[in-house]
């Protein structure tokens, strides 16, 4: 079937389909929310292995992994330049992946620990998700969030996160972040005065946890309002104006100070753990969780280290340097991988982060 609109299948309340809907808003592209997670014939027809959302375009093609989707759509000769998110600037450029990246394989953890580890967010998720579950499962609402919330609690562990170490990873991981970015953003964007790649990682992550759920909200209300008003432009862009990105050679202290927060148990951790297959990072002070990589993992990091070597330059070094971040790029060259052709349907054979019960 032929639409001119995009069928997004995913929930209101997922990282990722948030991530999508607001490049999708952006962009001014037209959709409409299918919920549910239980399958999709074409699209598994085509690869997908399960991870959402999964998004039809207008021909029917189906499209998925919310990092591949915007690249291919802001490739697409319907998105406008001053709509963009890919900035032309080879240093920006490596910066908003790098951001994307650090934002999707990071603090997904202590997005979804924290919803199913604090009662208050697992209490007004939990029901929300069960509503749109039911439109899909012909189950009583109660049922069905009596599942998902076993389902999801039972999967922490796999994320590094436990009962014992959520609150250090909300104090050390998530507040840390809240700071830098209330240090950068004001009333702006990561890069500058219009949104990259990455501010739509950090909004998927904001309006469907940290901003929707409530004790999280608590933290970021009391530690970075900016974070609130970011979330809060990106879901009307229309009644807001956009400026233009930093100028090449351009990189404010304050930004660095944000990607040097990539540099104190992320990239560490997956520079390790890409290599031998787990690492233990350490949350704080006697606090550690040893958390195991996944093929999928694997793969973006390949990717990512596969942008590093395409984007090269005395220029991004100093920049990395600077953020005390270079190591865990130049150092690991040899694991490089292939960049995706944007140009493709954005189809990868892997598309879960990590295995769900």
């Amino acid at each position: 079937m032929t639409t001119t609109s995009f069928r997004v299948h995913g929930l209101t309340r997922s990282y990722f389909t948030r991530k999508v809907t607001g490049y999708l808003d952006y962009t001014d592209r037209p959709w409409r929310l299918e919920p549910g997670l239980l399958g999709h014939p074409a699209a598994t027809e085509a690869g997908w292995n399960g991870g959402i959302p999964v998004v039809v375009d207008p021909d029917g093609t189906p499209l998925w992994d919310s990092t591949a989707i915007i690249d291919h759509l802001d490739a697409h000769p319907t998105t406008t330049a001053d709509r963009s998110v890919t900035p032309t600037d080879p240093v920006l450029r490596f910066l908003a992946h790098l951001l994307d990246d650090f934002s999707d394989e990071w603090f997904y953890r202590p997005a979804v620990g924290s919803r199913w580890s604090y009662p208050d967010n697992t209490v007004a998720a939990g029901w929300q998700i069960a509503e749109e579950l039911s439109v899909a499962v012909p189950m009583p609402a109660a049922m069905v969030r009596e599942r998902v919330v076993e389902t999801m609690t039972a999967s922490l562990i796999r994320l590094g996160v436990t009962a014992e170490n959520i609150d250090v990873w909300m104090a050390e991981v998530f507040v840390a972040w809240l700071e830098a970015l209330e240090a950068h953003l004001g009333d702006g964007y990561l890069l500058g005065a219009r949104p990259c790649l990455a501010d739509f990682a950090l909004f998927g992550a904001n309006a469907a946890h940290f901003v929707g759920d409530p004790y999280c909200r608590e933290l970021v209300d009391e530690h970075a309002p900016s974070v609130v008003a970011h979330t809060h432009r990106l879901l009307i862009p229309q009644h807001h104006d956009f400026g233009a990105w930093f100028e090449p050679g351009d990189v404010p202290e304050s930004l660095i100070a944000v990607v040097a927060q990539a540099g104190r148990h992320y990239l560490p951790w997956v520079a390790k753990a890409t290599v031998d297959g787990a690492a233990t990072v350490e949350l704080a002070p006697g606090v550690t969780a040893e958390i195991a990589t996944t093929p999928f993992l694997d793969q973006a990091r390949a990717i990512m280290l596969g942008r590093y070597v395409a984007a090269r330059s005395p220029e991004l070094d100093a920049v990395l340097e600077r953020a005390g971040v270079l190591p865990y790029f130049a150092d690991h060259v040899d694991q490089a991988g292939a960049v995706p052709d944007p140009s493709r349907p954005a189809q990868p054979l892997d598309n879960r982060p990590y295995a769900v019960n």
